[in-house]
């Protein structure tokens, strides 16, 4: 059976959540967080030193958990082909989940930013590495190195981010950019139909 402290950390994980997706990081005081939760402020600050901790550990639990159930849908998918659709797809439906200022907050302070990014990194070697293991091991994709071919799309994947990060005004934005980007892993400059 769970403590109460447990409960009041439960609680105040699951509000600070609910509150920092729908408005951002910076429309978000602890105050308002201490009052949807329940709790008092004081509370929080027994497990975070600042709202930026508390904010970082919010959206680190978050990408576990979406994290999770992206693994577990990812093993019912048969082919690479498939498999890359299916993170594609399954990563532009997720980021319309949160609000333009979530991201937009996360993406400017600095620590917080380091470790998402650090995360993701991680997160997404592993995943990429795993589809091309696959792919080669079932001949969907030629034989290749597959550490060389997983640093290739991560530093793909960063550049990009990082070259289009100050492009992102809008909502729609990170989906349009995206979707570019998707369809030039899939298709390179040459191959397939690609989108008009």
């Amino acid at each position: 059976m769970a403590t109460q402290s447990e409960i009041k950390y439960k609680r105040l994980m699951e509000k600070a959540e609910e509150l920092f997706v729908k408005l951002g990081y910076k429309a978000v005081s602890m105050d308002e967080i201490a009052e949807a939760a329940g709790i008092s402020k004081m509370t929080i600050y027994k497990h975070f030193p600042s709202k930026e901790k508390l904010f970082l550990e919010v959206v680190l639990s978050l990408m576990d958990r979406v994290s999770a159930m992206f693994e577990e849908e990812m093993k019912e998918i048969p082919g690479t082909l498939e498999k890359i659709n299916f993170m594609m797809n399954y990563n532009l439906k997720d980021s319309k989940n949160y609000s333009f200022a979530f991201y937009k907050d996360a993406m400017e302070i600095p620590y917080v930013t380091e470790k998402l990014l650090e995360e993701k990194y991680r997160r997404g070697r592993e995943i990429f590495e795993w589809i091309i293991k696959e792919g080669v091991e079932k001949g969907e994709i030629r034989k290749v190195n597959t550490s060389i071919m997983t640093d290739m799309l991560m530093m793909m994947t960063e550049g990009f981010a990082e070259k289009y990060f100050d492009k992102i005004k809008t909502q729609e934005d990170p989906s349009t950019l995206a979707e570019g980007f998707y369809d030039f892993l899939k298709y390179g400059l040459l191959g397939g139909k690609g989108v008009e």
